[in-house]
């Protein structure tokens, strides 16, 4: 017990704010391999151990086998699994990490992704390998294809999910990398920092499945006597095997820096044959670490200092034209209390081409009346030149009415508004739209055409009762003088 308090209050004493720490003491941390580097360019490194050295990846193999399913299969795709969810090349224990699939299940590309990433399924490796490439082999070579693409030099992968094999391994650096290049892919972050999803029941498994991410950072477990949530954690993977230890590559992201940390190799006797401090050490330090490395390893600068375009317009769908503003609904970026984190050298980059930073805006929400004041309508990005600084909610200035008697008519497409560099919004949308000048002229345009049809009609009646006098005094004028 007297061990255990002294671990805990170890972790308390790392868990202090980073700004009260004159340097963070990585020397307090056990795990044999670490790393922990720039997120958006992995080759700054702010920490590394034992970086370079030789290890097993264990489950942390499973960013690899989503990154080449989601570049080659369709995640839409359903198909009936089958014998490999046992495991082929090794065949699956009770003790091993698994999906809970059977063989016969048929099971769509991405319940089985969600299945590897978030509960480290090895049933779901083996059938997403069968699936994608046609076998585990085939699959596993494209694996290491990409790795080399990657530029992964010290990685040699053997199977998609981990399961120990002397000849699977990478480097705590290599893993690092790895991350970087798969949080570049939304797919990947969308599934990663998933907290839970529910796989529905079938005709062979009458029971649903509710994977859990077993990524502490993004979910805590129910029991666990520490605090493992950080909340500006976005996603990774653990892994955890008897060669391996316990291992986390995991990401986090504040006010747009972004760090990746590597840990591999926790194990019992670094802990004092403590298992539940061995299993949970590796979400506590990598915490600690992402905090100090943002606080002492980046700079700040807060967005209203930058001179940024606030107001933006757009045209709304269905509107009443007294409540818009010359015809627009205008809209404003919320950054007074934006803050923008990133090196030294970026912060300068930054302040140096202020006036270059242009703007660009999605509407999420359909610009399409009613609208509430305040209302979020989309999101904001500012960049310098390709580069994304930050990113700010946009809200709607006023409330705007629908227009009474006009259907609703969806846009077509959501619309894009953007801004040239000297602040003039350019707005893209899919459709034109439809208000109240417009309903008018139509109005116009129908007693027009209304009208003309009228004269028309009356101007051939005429000529038609014209006709028919003629017609009948000539047959009088006749028949006069037949009798004549």
């Amino acid at each position: 017990m007297k061990r255990f308090l002294g671990i805990l209050l170890t972790v308390t004493i790392l868990l202090i704010p980073a700004t009260a720490l004159a340097d963070y003491d990585y020397d307090s941390i056990p795990t044999p391999n670490m790393i922990v580097v720039d997120g958006d360019d992995p080759s700054v490194v702010f920490y590394a151990r034992n970086a370079d050295q030789r290890l097993f990846p264990a489950s942390t193999t499973k960013i690899m086998t989503t990154l080449v399913a989601l570049a080659n299969g369709n995640m839409d795709d359903s198909f009936m699994v089958g014998e490999e969810v046992l495991g082929t090349t090794i065949k699956f224990t009770k003790d091993s990490s698994l999906m809970g699939i059977q063989p016969g299940e048929t099971l769509s590309l991405r319940d089985l992704v969600y299945g590897l990433m978030l509960a480290s399924g090895n049933d779901a490796g083996e059938a997403i390998a069968k699936h994608v490439a046609g076998s585990v082999d085939a699959f596993v070579a494209m694996m290491n294809q990409k790795a080399q693409e990657i530029g992964m030099t010290s990685t040699h992968f053997t199977n998609p999910h981990g399961v120990h094999n002397d000849e699977h391994y990478s480097t705590a650096r290599d893993m690092a990398k790895l991350l970087a290049y798969a949080l570049q892919n939304e797919d990947f972050v969308r599934i990663a920092q998933t907290r839970t999803y529910t796989v529905p029941a079938n005709s062979v498994r009458t029971t649903e499945l509710v994977l859990v991410n077993t990524d502490r950072l993004l979910k805590a477990t129910e029991g666990d006597p520490l605090q493992t949530v950080y909340p500006y954690a976005i996603g990774g993977k653990t892994g955890d095997t008897f060669a391996a230890g316990k291992c986390l590559v995991a990401a986090a992201e504040k006010d747009g820096a972004r760090v990746i940390i590597a840990l591999f190799g926790d194990k019992k006797d670094l802990y004092d044959g403590d298992t539940v401090m061995t299993n949970l050490a590796r979400f506590v330090n990598a915490a600690a670490i992402f905090e100090y490395v943002f606080a002492n390893n980046y700079q700040t600068i807060m967005a209203a200092e930058l001179g940024l375009q606030k107001a933006f317009s757009t045209g709304v769908v269905d509107a009443d034209a007294e409540d818009l503003q010359d015809g627009q609904l205008t809209m404003s970026a919320m950054i007074e209390e934006l803050v923008v984190r990133a090196s030294a050298e970026r912060i300068n980059a930054i302040r140096a081409n202020a006036g270059s930073i242009t703007a660009n805006v999605v509407l999420t929400t359909d610009a399409q009346a009613p609208i509430v004041a305040g209302q979020s309508m989309g999101t904001i990005e500012y960049k310098l030149g390709d580069d994304v600084i930050c990113t700010a909610p946009l809200t709607a200035d006023f409330s705007v009415d629908k227009v009474l008697g006009v259907s609703a008519v969806m846009p077509e497409e959501t619309a894009v508004v953007t801004a040239s560099p000297d602040g003039t919004p350019l707005i893209d949308k899919g459709r034109k739209d439809w208000n109240t000048g417009d309903t008018l002229t139509l109005t116009f345009v129908l007693l027009a055409v209304l009208l003309v049809a009228l004269i028309v009609i009356f101007i051939l009646s005429e000529r038609k009762r014209r006709y028919e006098r003629k017609r009948r005094a000539r047959a009088k004028k006749r028949r006069q003088q037949y009798y004549e």
